[in-house]
């Protein structure tokens, strides 16, 4: 019990990135979003309480906002650690950890998005191209029991630090 308390402790700047990834694309949709909990010490770490998305795809970013704001975050964090290691490269080591690992949207996040497919499928017969991105959460989440979270995190790393040289080349 003492190793989820500590787990989560290290993860919540990632939990708190993730919950306002999916707040700032409900914005950008113009979706009402009614309760925001950021971070809590329980199995579903923080969440967003919003009204249904008029469209699939409003649903969709909402969805996968998490993706790609933690992923492009994580990737940055990466970028900024340098090969001498002071206490700035570890913070934006750990940070970068840390947000990395809450990339991947929840089951959660998966079910509303498939709930969303299914209400607009009459609506919208295009909607079913969009199935095997609901299906990617799914497998996804799958993954994670077996650490894809991590190595998914030393992926961005890898890309950060590919980024972090490539930059450094053009100075």
């Amino acid at each position: 019990m003492k190793l989820y308390y500590f787990y989560a402790i290290l993860t919540a700047p990632g939990v708190i990135v993730h919950e306002l990834a999916h707040a700032f694309f409900c914005f950008l949709s113009g979706v009402k979003i009614y309760k925001i909990n950021l971070f809590r010490f329980q199995p579903v770490a923080g969440y967003v309480v919003h009204a249904e998305p008029k469209g699939f795809m409003s649903s969709w970013l909402i969805s996968f906002g998490p993706l790609v704001i933690n992923s492009y975050l994580a990737m940055f964090l990466f970028a900024q650690v340098r090969p001498l290691y002071d206490w700035w490269d570890l913070l934006f080591l750990y940070l970068g950890i840390a947000v990395a690992l809450q990339a991947i949207p929840s089951t959660g996040d998966a079910e509303s998005l498939l709930l969303m497919a299914n209400r607009n499928f009459w609506k919208n017969p295009l909607v079913i191209l969009l199935y095997p991105l609901v299906l990617i959460l799914y497998l996804l989440n799958l993954l994670k029991r077996f650490y894809f979270d991590w190595a998914y995190a030393i992926f961005l790393f890898y890309i950060g630090q590919a980024y972090f040289i490539h930059y450094v080349k053009l100075l």
